[in-house]
């Protein structure tokens, strides 16, 4: 479970810093870190060792060099600069994306554990995630988007990647 909270609490940090940079009132680096303050954690494995490191992010890649030596720098490996928030994008994917499909991936493992609190908090996590992929699904069928269109690989099934993670083991 504490792994779970604090994967968590990590990714809203990497995201809130990750959106905030094209922000045109945090340009000095005061206003920036007092405003990001607000809305940054104090729990994770972030911090405290990179909280000064974050916090001085003001770009892109600043915040790689920031998680660096941490799982997160993969997952920013994955992230395309011009894949800002939720849009379509063949080439890249968004943060958003990235941080969906590895959430999904800790709390289907969760389940390979002992009996804990994480299991339940993995459970409802997980049919959080469910819903949210059918109501994109339904939005796009509402709005009538062609199969083509990258739109249509965005959801993702959660207990797939305990599976993919079973099936190597053997």
């Amino acid at each position: 479970m504490d792994d779970l909270l604090k994967f968590e609490s990590d990714c809203m940090t990497i995201q809130i810093i990750y959106n905030s940079l094209d922000i045109g009132g945090l340009s000095d680096a005061r206003g920036r870190e007092v405003e990001r303050r607000n809305y940054i954690n104090s729990l994770g494995y972030l911090y405290p060792d990179k909280d000064r490191d974050l916090n001085d992010a003001d770009s892109f890649e600043k915040l790689k060099a920031a998680v660096k030596g941490y799982e997160y720098e993969h997952m920013l490996s994955q992230v395309s600069e011009g894949a800002r928030g939720a849009e379509f994008n063949a080439a890249g994917k968004s943060i958003d994306d990235v941080m969906f499909v590895e959430k999904a991936k800790r709390y289907s493992m969760a389940f390979e554990n002992g009996f804990h609190y994480g299991v339940f908090y993995s459970y409802l996590k997980l049919r959080e995630m469910e819903i949210r992929n059918l109501v994109w699904l339904a939005e796009l069928v509402s709005i009538g988007v062609p199969r083509q269109m990258p739109g249509w690989n965005k959801y993702i099934v959660p207990f797939k990647y305990h599976l993919e993670e079973g099936a190597q083991q053997q």
